[in-house]
């Protein structure tokens, strides 16, 4: 028997069927990018589903190379306490949110002075029930980027550095991490094609929004073999993503869902780990410039969610950090 319970999510409420599905593949597709660059084949696996979310097979990034950063994350997160904090969030500038986090930590950006940020525990309701290590967009992880170019204006105080181990602790972990960044970004850049093709566009509709790395346009995950990751379905069921080797998953974000008018929509998914083995995953969040508005596309203005009007890109996004952190709320100094 089958019990239903309701969730919220940024585009309305889902009710759920609480019963998990697992070992039935089939519901979560397979996507097999050999003849990615065939616009003919973009076409087809680009209008697959509505919800998309699936396993990427032959997506060019060696086996190898997840596996090399998958190991640098397992030595990182292996060091002893002291050593992790070494790269704290509280030691950096934590309007990025680029650091380590600990297991319960909880983000909150004070706004006592206009030039500074300090972070402390917060215990509650949504404290993180895991360890974390991120990363953002910098020049050198970028493969279209030369090592003198630098940053757009940040007009939404959003960008900023990356708090890296030091090569004592961990020698050779910065490359390994930007390697699989450049390789995440190049696959990213691909994929834009297909969906601009899939929207009825023209492959090169999205190259004039400078793609920054970010979580609004979709996510690309390197888990490893520990089961966890499950996604609601079409039934509004939670289907189990047991992990496949030499595939990665990809889950379309808001920023799609708003250009389609609803049409593609970001699916809804979590992380649940019932194995007692500690779970390593590797998500890389692609988004576009800041500065970029978001609105329907001309192909989607029919669509359920084409009545929201335009947004900036930078402006949405602090719309949904303030959600969860205390600060994300205040309007940038650079925007009037």
């Amino acid at each position: 028997m089958t019990t239903s319970s309701t969730i919220k999510t940024h585009f309305g409420e889902i009710t759920l069927q609480e019963e998990i599905v697992s070992g039935d593949f089939d519901i979560i597709p397979i996507i097999d990018l050999t003849a990615l660059d065939s616009p003919g084949s973009c076409r087809k696996e680009g209008a697959c589903s509505r919800n998309l979310h699936g396993m990427l097979r032959n997506h060019g990034i060696p086996a190898q190379d997840i596996e090399a950063v998958q190991a640098a994350a397992r030595q990182f997160f292996g060091l002893p306490e002291e050593g992790k904090l070494e790269c704290f969030l509280g030691k950096s500038n934590v309007r990025t949110l680029r650091a380590f986090t600990t297991l319960f930590f909880y983000i909150f950006l004070s706004s006592d002075s206009a030039s500074t940020a300090t972070a402390r525990y917060i215990y509650g309701e949504q404290k993180n029930l895991s360890e974390s290590f991120d990363i953002g967009y910098e020049i050198a992880g970028d493969p279209q980027k030369r090592p003198g170019d630098i940053l757009p204006e940040d007009s939404f105080e959003l960008y900023g550095g990356n708090l890296w181990p030091s090569e004592t602790a961990l020698p050779g972990f910065k490359d390994t991490y930007l390697h699989h960044f450049r390789s995440c970004i190049q696959l990213s850049r691909r994929l834009l094609k297909v969906f601009a093709l899939a929207f009825d566009l023209p492959e090169t509709f999205f190259d004039p929004l400078p793609p920054q790395a970010d979580y609004e346009c979709f996510a690309i995950l390197a888990q490893d073999s520990v089961p966890a990751l499950q996604v609601l379905n079409s039934r509004n069921q939670w289907v189990t993503a047991t992990p496949i080797p030499g595939t990665l998953v990809v889950n379309i974000g808001d920023f799609m869902s708003l250009w389609t008018g609803g049409k593609f929509r970001s699916t809804v998914h979590r992380a649940t780990n019932l194995t007692g083995e500690n779970r390593y995953s590797i998500p890389f969040f692609f988004g576009v410039n800041y500065d970029a508005t978001i609105q329907a596309l001309p192909s989607c203005e029919g669509g359920e969610l084409a009545k929201r009007g335009p947004i900036k890109a930078g402006q949405y996004v602090r719309d949904r950090l303030s959600k969860s952190y205390i600060g994300f709320g205040e309007k940038p100094k650079s925007v009037g």
